[in-house]
């Protein structure tokens, strides 16, 4: 029978524990802290660090975020820091990345573009400022781009997010471990003396954790909430508990999901609430049923927050992934929470018989769960890795270093799992002291878990290392140094330093055998900005002897994509010529997506890992008796759904060419002949809607919903690769259609060129 009054006391204590965590997490957000930058600077136009001759007519950045429009801007500021902007910032209505405001006429002089944004995505304010000049070079040692890069937006950001973390797992959890554990374990066991007793204190204690998670996971929702309006509007934690916890909770995509999330709290606890009233064995178990249910929508709603849900290009498989994750993280580790209860409960039982049965019943049902959540996360948490690492010298930023921190405690966790698994639960059924070394080996289990989800906390809260990589160089493709083979002569360039300033290219010439090619008459050697026509001339190198040539002083004006071209003449044999394409840094004025994940990549992951998912589904079911039972074919039938999603996202992926052959830059040189087709390309498929002035003010445009892009804008902002896939596939959700159909690849790529030289 259960202990009313000792229950009553748990449950005091219980209530009294949260609401002293909930006191300490308002002290805690009181003050704002440091703020992490995640909805970063991509590119920019004009460029960090850029000269321009001609004063700009606006300045429009694209960020790695989709941004809140009411709460970001941008201000330019002159060297007197006077605003000659118009003050009418406003996000691209054909892409909520980019941000824009007009300028008043300007200046010869330096200029400081200084931006503001909050992510749609992590709700995160960030705050960054870069310099252009016009007219005039930059200053000696300005500074091209700052951003304020500390760690965390409050310092109890990652606190609140591992208690979030932990309510909502351990509450899903909860109802998890008592459908698949406990309920079908008690009636293996429900004639044997005291399993009745067993099962009602074990359903008790399980009904009251499950409550404490819920309220733990309304507190530190509430908590998380006030900080997020603290930081975005700089206030109090009692100055924003007005107007600016409302804004951020109804006038924000995070607000909104925030919102989302606490109704399906609400609606979860009122299923659970009312199933725990309700006699009928089967209405209450359709109750726990759907409160399980809800609880996996509340788990969607913390991946539509999280990193997963800003990974440019593989959103949806970003998304996917890490639900799945955050499922096996709840079976598994929310699951232990419940187990470490059952086993010290077995243990008072005065029967040896009936706790070896019940632990013998228990046991191994969750040790299914276990293996099952266990393969998921392994191949879940690899994708994440990979997602928001991307490149391995990335592991060096603060995330890389959680990361390892986190692995090492997931490592120790498996550890004591796999002791449980292949020690423990083999002595179970004997005589022994095996039910005691279980309940000391699950709470060192329980206790890892805890910190894991800390870790996890943490994780979370910080800006993923593939973005901080790619800010601070870290890991980053050195693309100034090539080799070609034209004409006979092996051809080498290099590119010093390859960032914005004076730069010195070095041209080795090898014959086929290796020797240096000593009787080039001349070598010339041009710099060519990729995105606007800067009027470049070829110049000379000087020979240095033994077959290598040098230009010194080699002035890359302008961060962005360049090209160095080479013409090698010599007496013997037809003139060779070569070009590469390269990108230029700034210095210290890097964009944050110059590492990122690939599509293809990413999908086929994807397929992997639902093919996995299934093929454990039809393993288990298969092992349940197949589709001559129930239970079997409950199992098998979803298995092979999902097993075949999977198949057929690896076959499209891997054979449609999705992504083959396809290079990052415009492989065709810019010449005279490749604009004038490119102009053709455009007057024949572009003109109408874009307008001969590229403004999107075409005869077509009118009545178009989003209008046709400003060309002007947009050019500038986008690589090569990805004007070639909006011309080659189209863009969802407009009126620009695929034109992959009508042009052919070095006809898009003609056109590019063209595009290149608007303005």
């Amino acid at each position: 029978m259960i202990d009313l009054s000792n229950q009553n006391r748990i449950s005091a204590r219980v209530l009294y524990l949260l609401a002293i965590i909930g006191l300490e997490l308002m002290l805690a957000i009181a003050t704002p802290g440091s703020l992490l930058a995640h909805a970063n600077l991509s590119t920019a136009d004009p460029a960090p660090n850029s000269v321009l001759d001609d004063p700009p007519e606006r300045v429009a950045i694209r960020f790695t975020e989709p941004l809140e429009a009411k709460l970001s801007e941008i201000r330019v500021l002159n060297s007197q820091a006077q605003r000659v902007d118009n003050d009418d910032h406003s996000l691209d209505v054909n892409d909520s990345h980019v941000l824009w405001v007009t300028l008043k006429p300007m200046e010869n002089g330096t200029y400081t573009v200084a931006w503001k944004n909050v992510s749609t995505v992590d709700g995160h304010l960030v705050r960054g400022s870069y310099i252009f000049s016009v007219g005039e070079p930059l200053q000696a040692g300005a500074v091209s781009l700052a951003v304020d890069e500390t760690l965390f937006q409050s310092p109890a950001e990652p606190i609140i997010r591992w208690l979030v973390l932990l309510g909502a797992l351990t509450a899903v959890g909860g109802l998890a471990f008592e459908l698949l554990v406990t309920r079908p374990s008690l009636r293996q066991v429900v004639a044997l003396p005291g399993a009745q007793d067993f099962g009602d204190s074990l359903q008790s204690r399980t009904h009251w954790l499950i409550w404490a998670s819920l309220a733990l996971l309304l507190i530190a929702s509430i908590a998380q909430a006030t900080m997020q309006a603290v930081a975005v509007f700089e206030s109090s934690v009692f100055g924003a508990l007005g107007d600016p916890l409302k804004s951020i909770v109804t006038e924000t995509g995070w607000g909104r999901i925030w919102l989302w999330r606490v109704i399906l709290l609400a609606l979860m606890a009122v299923a659970f609430g009312a199933s725990v009233r309700i006699s009928d064995p089967k209405r209450r178990l359709m109750l726990r049923i759907l409160a399980a249910i809800i609880g996996l929508a509340l788990l969607w709603t913390l991946s539509l927050a999280s990193h997963a849900a800003a990974t440019t290009g593989l959103r949806l498989e970003a998304m996917i992934n890490d639900f799945l994750h955050l499922v096996a993280v709840a079976a598994w580790v929310g699951g232990l929470f419940y187990l470490v209860q059952a086993t010290p409960l077995a243990l008072r039982l005065p029967d040896e018989g009936t706790r070896r049965d019940l632990l013998g019943a228990i046991v191994p049902r969750f040790s299914m769960i276990a293996a099952v959540s266990v393969a998921v996360l392994i191949v879940t948490g690899i994708f994440s890795a990979w997602a928001q690492v991307t490149a391995l010298p990335a592991m060096a930023v603060p995330y890389g270093s959680a990361l390892v921190a986190k692995l090492v405690v997931v490592a120790l966790l498996l550890i004591l799992g796999a002791i449980n698994l292949l020690w423990v639960k083999p002595r179970l059924g004997q005589p022994g002291n095996a039910a005691v070394w279980l309940k000391r080996l699950v709470i060192g289990e329980v206790a890892l878990a805890i910190l894991a989800m800390l870790s996890t906390g943490f994780l979370t809260g910080l800006e993923p290392a593939r973005q901080v990589a790619s800010r601070e160089g870290i890991g980053v493709e050195d693309l100034s140094s090539f080799e070609d083979t034209v004409e006979g002569a092996d051809i080498t360039v290099n590119v010093e330093p390859g960032q914005i300033g004076p730069n010195t290219v070095t041209v080795d010439l090898k014959d086929r055998f290796g020797n240096p090619i000593t009787n080039a008459t001349d070598v010339f050697v041009r710099l060519t900005y990729l995105d606007a026509d800067l009027g470049e001339e070829p110049d000379p190198a000087v020979s240095n002897g033994d077959g290598q040539w040098t230009l010194s002083g080699g002035l890359l004006s302008i961060a962005g994509a360049w090209r160095v071209e080479v013409l090698v003449t010599r007496p013997d044999a037809f003139d060779a010529r070569t070009a590469f394409n390269f990108a230029v840094s700034s210095g210290g004025g890097r964009g944050s997506d110059a590492i990122f994940p690939k599509e293809k990549t990413g999908t086929t992951f994807l397929g992997v890992e639902l093919g996995l998912a299934g093929f454990i589904a039809l393993v288990i079911g298969i092992t349940s008796g197949g589709w001559y039972t129930r239970k079997g074919a409950m199992t098998m039938g979803p298995g092979i759904v999902v097993a075949m999603v999977g198949i057929v996202l690896i076959f499209n992926t891997q054979f449609s060419g999705q992504g083959e052959g396809l290079p990052e830059r415009n492989p065709i040189p810019p010449t005279s002949e490749s604009v004038a087709i490119g102009l053709q390309g455009y007057s024949d498929n572009c003109q109408l809607c874009h307008g001969e002035d590229h403004r999107g003010t075409g005869p077509a445009a009118a009545g178009l919903n989003p209008p046709p892009a400003d060309l002007i804008v947009h050019i500038p902002l986008h690589p090569d690769r990805a004007l070639y896939e909006f011309i080659h596939d189209g863009i969802s959700g407009t009126a620009m259609a695929p034109l992959g159909d009508k042009l052919t690849d070095d006809e898009i790529w003609h056109l590019i060129n063209y595009l290149r030289t608007i303005k």
